[in-house]
Protein backbone atom coordinates (compact mmCIF):
# COMPACT_ATOMS: atom_id res chain seq x y z
CA UNK A 1 0.00 0.00 0.00
CA UNK A 2 1.19 3.12 -1.36
CA UNK A 3 1.65 6.06 1.99
CA UNK A 4 -0.55 8.88 1.53
CA UNK A 5 -0.04 12.02 3.60
CA UNK A 6 -2.63 14.54 4.47
CA UNK A 7 -2.65 17.67 6.48
CA UNK A 8 -5.94 19.65 7.86
CA UNK A 9 -5.29 22.95 9.16
CA UNK A 10 -6.73 23.99 12.56
CA UNK A 11 -7.07 26.66 15.45
CA UNK A 12 -6.05 25.09 19.28
CA UNK A 13 -6.96 26.64 22.06
CA UNK A 14 -4.62 27.56 24.93
CA UNK A 15 -4.96 29.84 27.81
CA UNK A 16 -4.03 33.00 26.06
CA UNK A 17 -4.52 33.20 22.10
CA UNK A 18 -5.19 30.29 19.93
CA UNK A 19 -2.54 29.17 18.17
CA UNK A 20 -2.61 27.50 14.62
CA UNK A 21 -2.29 23.76 14.30
CA UNK A 22 -1.93 20.90 12.11
CA UNK A 23 -3.47 16.98 12.24
CA UNK A 24 -1.66 15.07 10.04
CA UNK A 25 -3.15 12.05 8.43
CA UNK A 26 -1.57 8.48 7.08
CA UNK A 27 -3.97 6.74 4.36
CA UNK A 28 -6.68 8.57 5.91
CA UNK A 29 -5.72 7.68 9.87
CA UNK A 30 -4.81 10.85 12.23
CA UNK A 31 -1.02 9.76 13.35
CA UNK A 32 -0.19 13.43 15.11
CA UNK A 33 -1.19 16.55 15.74
CA UNK A 34 1.21 19.47 15.89
CA UNK A 35 1.04 23.32 16.80
CA UNK A 36 2.42 26.66 16.06
CA UNK A 37 5.06 27.92 18.65
CA UNK A 38 4.37 31.41 19.68
CA UNK A 39 5.96 34.36 21.45
CA UNK A 40 4.94 32.51 24.60
CA UNK A 41 7.85 30.19 24.62
CA UNK A 42 11.68 30.97 24.37
CA UNK A 43 13.19 32.80 21.19
CA UNK A 44 14.87 29.64 19.81
CA UNK A 45 11.03 27.65 19.77
CA UNK A 46 9.40 30.67 19.09
CA UNK A 47 8.01 30.10 14.93
CA UNK A 48 8.61 26.26 15.19
CA UNK A 49 6.18 23.44 15.15
CA UNK A 50 5.86 20.99 18.51
CA UNK A 51 4.54 17.93 18.77
CA UNK A 52 1.15 18.02 20.82
CA UNK A 53 0.21 14.48 20.35
CA UNK A 54 0.68 11.21 18.23
CA UNK A 55 -1.16 8.23 17.72
CA UNK A 56 -0.12 4.86 16.23
CA UNK A 57 3.33 4.62 15.92
CA UNK A 58 3.80 8.23 16.12
CA UNK A 59 2.53 7.55 19.96
CA UNK A 60 5.42 6.85 21.79
CA UNK A 61 8.32 9.22 20.44
CA UNK A 62 9.52 12.10 22.33
CA UNK A 63 7.78 15.07 21.91
CA UNK A 64 9.73 16.59 18.93
CA UNK A 65 9.92 20.51 17.35
CA UNK A 66 10.51 20.89 13.97
CA UNK A 67 11.47 24.03 11.89
CA UNK A 68 8.58 23.29 9.32
CA UNK A 69 5.66 21.26 8.36
CA UNK A 70 7.51 19.34 6.24
CA UNK A 71 9.98 18.38 8.74
CA UNK A 72 7.00 16.92 10.76
CA UNK A 73 5.93 14.57 7.78
CA UNK A 74 9.49 13.65 7.20
CA UNK A 75 8.81 12.88 10.73
CA UNK A 76 5.69 11.10 10.45
CA UNK A 77 7.40 9.11 7.88
CA UNK A 78 9.95 7.63 9.69
CA UNK A 79 7.64 6.36 12.77
CA UNK A 80 5.78 4.45 10.22
CA UNK A 81 8.97 3.32 8.83
CA UNK A 82 9.91 2.08 12.10
CA UNK A 83 6.03 0.94 13.01
CA UNK A 84 6.54 -1.65 9.80
CA UNK A 85 10.00 -2.94 11.09
CA UNK A 86 8.43 -3.62 14.31
CA UNK A 87 5.95 -5.18 13.30
CA UNK A 88 8.00 -7.15 10.87
CA UNK A 89 10.00 -8.36 13.55
CA UNK A 90 6.94 -9.58 15.69
CA UNK A 91 5.95 -11.89 12.78
CA UNK A 92 9.09 -13.35 12.13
Amino acid sequence: MTLQLASQAVRIATFTEPEDGLLLFANGRLVAIISQLRNSVSDELAGRWFLEAGFGPCAHRAPEAFDTTGDAERWVKSCLEDGAEQNALKVS
